[in-house]
């Protein structure tokens, strides 16, 4: 078509001769051409049948990764050579595998970041986190093999069951370097109910490979860590994936951060308390009052408070567990600051971006936060207790539920905590850390599981709530 148009152009110019002719046939020869390549460049890219809506109208199963922003296909399986190795090698990373579908606005617009990690299992919980918790949250997965096909089929769930999750919520993955993703072997269609997560949670295990071990050597410092990295804001809140904000946390913090902003305290740590629910209570206190009745009743109390005491003993909630005045607002503020240090305290904290990053050698159980906040404390950090602010744990904790194995991951990393305090004190120029004297935990074992039934009795109510005493906070 093209050539036949300019053999007539070519004939009008012989015929009518001259240099300005010539010139003019040359531009519309140029001006032609450019037009039919506009209109070729919008059949293709109009048409319904084109890219753009193929993606949009792809069917959605349970291989389906994610339901839109994602990297991949539908049942398309993560290659495992393009991960990004952790410092020992042993494990893999992979970031943004199921983005949010807000995510650049929501951690613009937020001064916090929820960040948890989770193994397949367990991944119920974040529908629950994302339903109480309105700012951006960064999870990191730990899906070797085919618990990949797992994950892949939960967070598909949970991202149509649950707008929140789909649009606040960010997935990475992690796996071990040997055991990279795979598909499942038992390829089903399941009908699931989106107001159960936990039980289609169950039902979707059964993707799993049966044949396939079991991963044991769980790197939780590894995954909180990638979940924070993958997350730029200011700060960052860290909890287990079975902890639960209460309501309107968010927003409370970031007012409280901005209120701050003035006069920004780069070496503070605001220290959330943590409670353990029973299993009657099946709602989540709302606010502290509520909190504070539930104690009062027996069917609260402080996290960890008869499997390790020494987890919240440091930060002294005998004094955060005061009434209320009725001047009170309930904004939060800081309500106490703590000046003592206890070895093993492991808060639950908020800390600027800048904070030093849990340390990765620590795989599986034993001194995986506790590390953390001993080096905080050794370069300088304050610590702060923050009023109004809480998070609660389904059930009260005992050793009934432990396995064998997770005393020994304990007895090693305890090895690996006097190496990482050496370690430590050698970058900061201090003197030799004094050596550690612990009981060997596997001795204590049989006593420990002597005493699984007094462990699951329930504690005898508080008989009151004391008086507020005053604190000077900076």
């Amino acid at each position: 078509m093209v050539i036949s148009v300019c053999e007539k152009l070519f004939i009008c110019y012989t015929s009518m001769g001259g240099r300005r002719n010539f010139l003019l046939v040359n531009m519309a020869v140029v001006l032609l051409n450019a037009g039919l390549g506009i209109l070729v460049n919008l059949a293709a890219f109009t048409n319904r049948t084109g890219i753009r809506e193929r993606y949009l109208t792809l069917p959605v199963d349970d291989g389906n990764l994610s339901m839109s922003n994602t990297p991949l296909a539908p049942g398309e399986i993560i290659v495992g050579a393009y991960g990004l190795l952790d410092i020992s090698g042993n494990y893999s990373c992979h970031t943004f595998v199921w983005p949010a579908q807000d995510w650049t606005l929501i951690t613009g617009e937020s001064r916090i970041c929820l960040t948890t990690q989770a193994s397949v299992d367990r991944l119920f919980w974040v529908a629950w986190q994302a339903e109480s918790w309105s700012g951006p949250l960064s999870v990191s997965v730990f899906a070797p093999g085919t618990e990949f096909a797992v994950a892949s089929a939960m967070i598909s769930y949970l991202r149509r069951c649950f707008p929140s999750v789909q649009e606040r919520v960010s997935f990475h993955l992690v796996h071990t370097r040997s055991r990279p993703p795979l598909p499942t072997p038992h390829p089903h269609v399941h009908q699931l109910n989106c107001d159960d997560p936990e039980e289609s949670n169950k039902i979707l295990m059964g993707l799993r490979d049966e044949k396939e071990p079991k991963e044991r050597r769980y790197p939780q410092n590894l995954l909180r860590n990638l979940a924070r990295r993958t997350c730029p804001c200011d700060y960052t809140l860290t909890i287990d994936v079975d902890m639960l904000p209460v309501s309107f946390m968010a927003e409370n913090l970031t007012g409280f951060l901005n209120s701050i902003s003035a006069i920004p305290c780069k070496k503070c740590a605001y220290v959330v308390p943590v409670y353990e629910l029973d299993n009657t209570v099946t709602y989540s206190p709302s606010d502290k009052m509520e909190l504070l009745r539930l104690l009062l009743k027996g069917h609260a109390r402080r996290f960890h408070m008869k499997v390790y005491a020494r987890n919240q003993g440091n930060s002294h909630l005998e004094s955060w567990e005061a009434e209320p005045g009725p001047d009170d607002t309930g904004a939060y503020k800081v309500m106490y600051n703590i000046t003592t240090y206890e070895e093993f305290w492991e808060p639950i904290l908020i800390l600027p971006y800048t904070a030093p990053l849990f340390d990765e050698r620590f795989i599986g159980y034993g001194f995986t936060r506790s590390s953390q906040v001993y080096e905080l404390h050794r370069r300088g950090f304050k610590f702060q207790v923050l009023d109004q602010a809480f998070l609660t744990h389904r059930g009260f904790q005992t050793t009934s539920s432990y396995q064998p194995s997770r005393f020994a991951q304990i007895e090693i990393n305890k090895v690996r905590y006097q190496m990482f305090k050496r370690d430590l004190h050698a970058r900061l120029g201090l003197a030799p850390p004094k050596a550690m004297i612990m009981p060997n935990l596997r001795q204590q074992l049989p006593l420990l599981i002597g005493r699984r039934s007094q462990a699951s009795k329930p504690h005898a109510a508080i008989k009151g709530v004391p008086l507020r005493k005053d604190k000077k906070t900076n």
